[in-house]
């Protein structure tokens, strides 16, 4: 990004790009300078503006596939991290929100982006015919975009509030500096999504209008300009909106039937009509050639090599500096860190078998992100078969257990902790204390040792779509279908290990196939952003109460369906460490309990929020921190 968005960016000025309708202390400047006597006078500047928004786009990248989309679900143990270091935010693990511990502020700031997009809209009807001239189709493919990104984050604020205030006017930009006159309270969930779905239409009429015109900047011929907001991004979020709002019910808005119909037609647009493609291997469409690469239907861009900093993801992988992991478990994984071995190397050492020597290993060195503060759950490790390349996204960490340190004490042997690699390793005599994940390779430039997240951060790629045609030929009793989506996605991630006979899935009941399609979703997106949303959207009965969803039901558990499994090795359990016995393995429990948390599936307002904005009202379910005894006239529950 820094080659390529950085001088247009620094040129443009993005108007509302903080939460003016929050509150009265609105900013000082006044946001006309660059208006119609200075800016939004050519293409170019409508067209910068575009780039411009692209980059602040990738602010939102952590808070929303990690955040948002997967801290609070049961990928990550609560109890400790494998290295020693303390949890962060141990209460979102925990899902302990309530109104003074409400993880987001200010809608996650999805306004100030929402207010870029209303003011391009504003300045686009006063100016944008005279300044695209004769080029009506970038004029319009512009705005196809526009209306897309700003469904997209209403969208959000819909999943993760209900709803919010419909503000879809450039109010400031039209002069209006008053903050009692700029108060809003949330809409109903019925008008918010209502919107959602007129924005979609637009967005879609504006590309259709623009015809086969690609954004002016597609960037570096990349297939598709997936780093640009497209038609085919449009069509995947109408899919996921209309599959979400056919399942879900919220307030006012009650699950439609129809909308899963609808949710159809554009998922089937997306597999059909954009020239995607899966990649020849799960590695490639997450690690391989960006230009090359037909999967991926929209992601934020990253300089390869060139980025100042890392990605969000370094929160989840190791650091070989920090706690006691080095000299306490061994992983059977490869020098190069991306394959099986049959001997356990002591974790960040290499040892030679031959000759004893023991050397840094260099993958593992320059992975130097900080401490290990999030611990992945066993259990997701334990449902991918040996075969599934997939399962390669996690290098497991092994300890010995108790009897063989026992055994070793008593022969007079070194303490175990000293042994350097285990050869002819068999992990089923093993405990495995925990994984770290290793999905994104980015890269280590040559003359540096610290490793650079470079990788794009995927919001949209092609399995998204089909395994939601799961869903939907789920919804439809379509079994031959259940069984189609899932094996494409299968079949993609065995690679040479496919054997339809011992991996294809066979269908069941609807509970049997959702929970299936469920399990696929978590092996397939781990650090995506989708586990939060799925446990939210699949249910146990079609057409059932918002109980039979998956987030609350003994189905939702990452270890659902492992009992067999777990029997037969008595040493598989939970995260331990070298300080705590392994604890059981989840394949029951539900992530929430209907009864008492319910209304936790939303997040709270914050309190300098609803402070600052008295025509607010607090998520049902929540309190006001200042006033306990506030009714909550919002929507119905």
């Amino acid at each position: 990004m820094k080659n390529k968005f950085k001088s247009i960016f620094a040129a443009v000025a993005l108007v509302g790009s903080a939460w003016l309708m929050q509150s009265c202390n609105l900013d000082e400047n006044d946001p006309n300078q660059f208006g119609a006597t200075g800016f939004w006078r050519s293409e170019t500047d409508f067209t910068g503006n575009i780039t411009a928004m692209m980059n602040q786009f990738r602010g939102y990248d952590q808070n929303i596939m990690f955040n948002a989309g997967e801290l609070r679900t049961d990928y990550y143990v609560p109890e400790v991290s494998i290295d020693g270091s303390a949890l962060n935010t141990d209460w979102i693990v925990r899902n302990q929100y309530s109104n003074s511990q409400t993880q987001f502020s200010k809608y996650m700031d999805f306004y100030g982006y929402i207010s870029n997009c209303n003011t391009y809209i504003y300045y686009d009807e006063q100016n944008g015919e005279t300044a695209f001239g004769s080029n009506t189709a970038a004029r319009n493919y512009n705005l196809g975009i526009i209306y897309g990104m700003r469904a997209w984050c209403l969208f959000q604020i819909h999943k993760m509030w209900g709803t919010g205030p419909l503000r879809v006017n450039a109010d400031v930009i039209l002069g209006n500096y008053d903050p009692e006159s700029l108060y809003m309270t949330q809409a109903s969930v019925e008008e918010f999504l209502n919107q959602i779905k007129s924005d979609i239409n637009s967005s879609l009429q504006y590309f259709n209008n623009a015809g086969s015109t690609t954004f002016p900047l597609n960037p570096g011929g990349v297939p598709h300009g997936y780093h640009y907001w497209t038609k085919g991004a449009t069509e995947m979020l109408a899919g996921e909106v209309y599959l979400w709002s056919g399942k879900v019910s919220t307030g006012d808005h009650k699950a439609n039937p129809a909308d899963v119909t609808t949710a159809k037609t554009y998922l089937q647009n997306v597999v059909n009509n954009y020239g995607y493609a899966l990649a020849p291997t799960y590695d490639d469409a997450i690690n391989g050639n960006k230009a090359q690469n037909n999967e991926v239907i929209f992601a934020t861009y990253y300089d390869n090599g060139k980025e100042t900093s890392s990605n969000w993801y370094n929160y989840v992988m190791y650091d070989y500096v920090t706690g006691g992991t080095p000299n306490q478990y061994w992983s059977p994984v490869g020098q190069d860190g991306t394959s099986p071995a049959t001997v356990a190397q002591c974790w960040s050492y290499y040892t030679d078998p031959a000759t004893g020597s023991k050397s840094r290993n260099q993958y593992y060195y320059t992975k130097q992100n900080g401490q290990q503060r999030y611990c992945i759950s066993n259990a997701l490790w334990y449902q991918y078969d040996a075969e599934d390349s997939r399962r390669l996204t996690l290098i497991p960490l092994y300890e010995m257990s108790q009897a063989q340190r026992e055994e070793r004490t008593a022969l007079g042997l070194d303490n175990p902790n000293a042994i350097q690699f285990i050869e002819n390793f068999n992990a089923d005599d093993y405990y495995l204390a925990s994984c770290f994940i290793w999905k994104y390779h980015g890269s280590a430039p040559t003359g540096q040792e610290r490793f650079v997240g470079s990788n794009d951060m995927i919001y949209y790629r092609l399995p998204l779509a089909i395994l939601m045609l799961a869903e939907v030929a789920n919804y439809e009793g379509d079994n031959s279908g259940v069984v189609n989506y899932i094996n494409q996605i299968r079949q993609r991630a065995y690679g040479d290990n496919w054997d339809a006979t011992q991996f294809g899935y066979t269908a069941g009941d609807f509970t049997q196939n959702e929970t299936a399609i469920l399990q696929e979703y978590a092996k397939e997106f781990l650090q995506e952003g989708q586990r939060w949303w799925t446990l939210r959207r699949l249910t146990t009965v079609k057409g059932g109460t918002d109980q039979d969803h998956m987030v609350f039901q003994p189905q939702g558990a990452l270890g659902y369906g492992l009992d067999a499994k777990l029997a037969a090795h008595p040493n598989w359990g939970e995260v331990k460490t070298y300080t705590m016995a392994p604890q059981p393995v989840n394949t029951s429990k539900p992530l929430l309990d209907y009864a008492t948390q319910k209304y936790i599936v939303l997040w709270p307002l914050n309190a300098d929020l609803l402070g600052s904005d008295p025509a607010l009202l607090q998520t049902p379910g929540y309190t006001y921190p200042s006033d306990p005894d506030r009714e909550q006239p919002w929507i119905e529950n």
